[in-house]
């Protein structure tokens, strides 16, 4: 698990199980970004959610799958702005997680502070720089 700059972690898939014990640790909220069926015996929402409903957290299904869709990047944006913290965010890698989790946080931090602490936690994902730039600069106009 990687940790990321407004109290939020972001991690591969997660198990009912771990989001139990994560709760437990004082975790408030799971976003999934995570498609269904993305891979063999890979837990649906349906079933993390009851988990995160079970021990009283919040949780949001976000699937990101073919690259970044507006939809999706305000989704998270609702997500990470709404939440009680701290927050995990996974996916199959973390790495999708992270990139959202950049475009929702890039008003706060600006291009190169979210491009910093993503290479800072390891996360190598300058291929997003021009799209942040440009999403930065349509929200400006």
């Amino acid at each position: 698990m990687k940790e990321l700059p407004g109290d939020v972690f972001v991690t591969g898939q997660l198990l009912p199980a771990q989001m139990q014990a994560l709760a437990e640790q004082g975790v408030m909220g799971f976003i999934n970004n995570r498609p269904n069926m993305e891979a063999p015996l890979q837990p649906l929402t349906e079933e993390l959610e009851a988990t995160a409903q079970s021990v009283g957290v919040d949780y949001f299904y976000i699937p990101m799958s073919g690259g970044l869709q507006p939809g999706t990047i305000e989704a998270s944006i609702t997500a990470f702005n709404t939440m009680p913290r701290p927050i995990v965010a996974f996916c199959a890698s973390g790495m999708r997680s992270a990139a959202l989790w950049a475009f929702a946080h890039v008003d706060k931090l600006g291009v190169d502070g979210v491009m910093e602490a993503l290479e800072t936690t390891g996360f190598n994902l300058e291929q997003i720089r021009l799209p942040l730039e440009q999403f930065v600069k349509d929200r400006s106009e």
